[in-house]
Parts: C-alpha cells; structure tokens; sequence
C-alpha cells in the first residue's frame, strides 16, 4: 500500500512539473505571438508604404527564413570539418573565391555540404536492400567507400568549377582588354575605364564582368587601387589576370601611359593566345594516332583482308 501511495505521490508531483512546464511554454508562445504580431503589423504597413504586396514580401520572407535555417544547419555541420590551422582556412577560402562563391558563408556552407553528404551516402547505402545481398566485408568496405566518396564529391565539383572558370576567363581576357584599352584611350580615367567595361560586358563575358564589377565596387568602397587589383588577380586565379594587374600596378607607381600599357600587353595576350591555339592545333595528330591504331586500323584490316582470309581457309580445308 505504501507503494502504490509513493506512486501515485511520485505520479502527481510530476503532473504539476508538466503542467507548470507546459503553462510557461504556452506563455512564452503569446508573448512571442504577440510581439511578432506587432512586429507583422508594422511591417506590413510599411510594405503598403512601399507598393509591395504582401503575398510577394511573405513568399520572399519565406526564402529567407528557409535560407537561414538551411545556412545554421550546415554551419554547425561544419565545426568537425573545420581546418584547425588559419592557412587551411585560408587556403579553402581562396580556392572558394577562385570558384565564384564570394559569400562570407562559403566556408561554412562548403564544409557542412562535405559532412552532410558524407553522412548521407552511407545512410542510403545501409537503408538500401544491397547490404543483404553482400558480406559483412563487402559491407564494410562499400560504406567505408561511400562515406570517402561523398566527403570528396564536392572537392572534385569545386576543382572543376575552378578549371571551367580559368578557362572562361582565358578566353574572354583579349575582348575585355581590348574593351579596357578603347575606353582608357577615348579618355576615361582607370577606375571609370573598368566600371564601364564591367557594365558592357556584363552578357557577352558574364566571369570577368562579374569580376570586374566586383573591382569597381571595392574602389568605390574607398579600398586602394591597387589592393582591388590585387584581389582580382586573387580571385581569377589565371596567369594573364596577374600580369595585367602587375602591368597596371607597376604603370601607376612609375606614371607610364596606362593605355600604351594596355594595348602592348593586349597585343602581348593576343599573341599568346594564337600560339596556345598553334599548339593545340600541332598535338592533334599526336592525339589521333593512338584511336586510328587501335580502333580504326583493326577495323579496316577486319573489312579488307575478312573475305580473303575465308576463301583461304576455304580452299585449305577443300
């Protein structure tokens, strides 16, 4: 009896500890309620202030909150991954930048990505029916090789964004130097000379305008010249971006003619250019020999010497 009496003490004490828990959460949640009510309504009458609608500012808001959700997630994602050496971090935010992901976050998203893909493959893997079919070794081996792969998956994506990105900027470099010398020659001063040519070049040349906009903002920012060209060689990453910021660096310290500048060292890349393309052109034949050798040649034996080989074999047996 004195049991049952404990119980049924121990039974109602935690009553009232829910009941009380539950009564301050549903206090708590009126009172954020109404705060954020307050907040909605004066939001709203300044959307109307503005013309916006609020099916648009709620969509947006909406977005937002999904974003930042999304954003907190793979941040604390990220704190295992984290290089514990300010160089590795350094490094990774240079290769980001070289990427085209200039956000504050692409540390922290990249590395959350990393962990939450390599928590995700081998969870798919074990949820699948395949572990059933396969030994207790196998299994162990195609998880452990799941989980390598989906931590280096976006490595190998952030390697191939760079590489794509260096090429599209060593192809639009000559029009955008071309560009740059006609606007430095028709008079404009350098930092007008690179806006204007970001806005022009904005659709043909869609990296380096992205790039040169972002010179132009960091100028118009109040940081020094030559620390936004600096920057820019950073962010490309590409050896004719580094020559022309050095070229142009080097002609403001000295006060040599930066359009002379511009039009030998666009003179200098086009030439180069045309001599990557002779290059390229040259090696072609080389590249061919092993697919005509080992492909075509078999194939063209097979068609020119398959019938006289059977009418041999023919008459032998005959």
């Amino acid at each position: 009896m004195s049991i049952v009496n404990t119980m049924s003490a121990g039974s109602f004490v935690w009553l009232i500890v829910i009941s009380f828990g539950v009564a301050v959460l549903l206090a708590a949640i009126s009172l954020s309620s109404l705060l954020l009510n307050r907040d909605q309504r004066l939001k709203r009458r300044l959307r109307r202030l503005k013309g916006k609608s609020d099916s648009e500012e709620s969509g947006g808001a909406l977005k937002t909150q999904i974003k930042n959700a999304a954003l907190r997630l793979l941040k604390h994602l990220a704190k295992p991954a984290k290089p514990r050496q300010n160089w590795q971090e350094s490094d990774l935010r240079a290769k980001l930048l070289q990427g085209g992901f200039h956000s504050t976050t692409a540390v922290n998203t990249f590395l959350g990505i990393k962990v939450a893909i390599l928590i995700a493959l081998p969870a798919l893997f074990f949820l699948s029916p395949m572990p059933a079919r396969l030994s207790n070794l196998q299994v162990i081996l195609a998880g452990v090789g799941s989980a390598t792969l989906g931590y280096f998956l976006p490595q190998l994506f952030l390697e191939r964004r760079i590489r794509s990105r260096r090429k599209a900027i060593t192809k639009e470099l000559p029009d955008v130097l071309d560009l740059l010398v006609i606007s430095v020659e028709a008079g404009l001063g350098l930092d007008q000379a690179i806006r204007r040519v970001s806005q022009e070049v904005r659709l043909s040349c869609p990296v380096l305008g992205q790039e040169f906009t972002m010179v132009s903002l960091e100028l118009r920012a109040g940081i020094p010249r030559q620390m936004a060209l600096r920057n820019l060689s950073h962010r490309c990453g590409v050896d004719g971006v580094g020559g022309l910021v050095t070229m142009l660096i080097q002609a403001d310290r000295f006060g040599v003619s930066v359009g002379r500048s511009l039009r030998v060292h666009s003179d200098s890349v086009r030439t180069e250019r045309r001599q990557q393309m002779e290059e390229a052109a040259a090696k072609i034949p080389l590249k061919l020999l092993f697919p005509v050798l080992f492909m075509i040649f078999p194939a063209i034996m097979v068609v020119m010497a398959g019938p006289a080989i059977i009418r041999v074999s023919q008459n032998l047996m005959h």
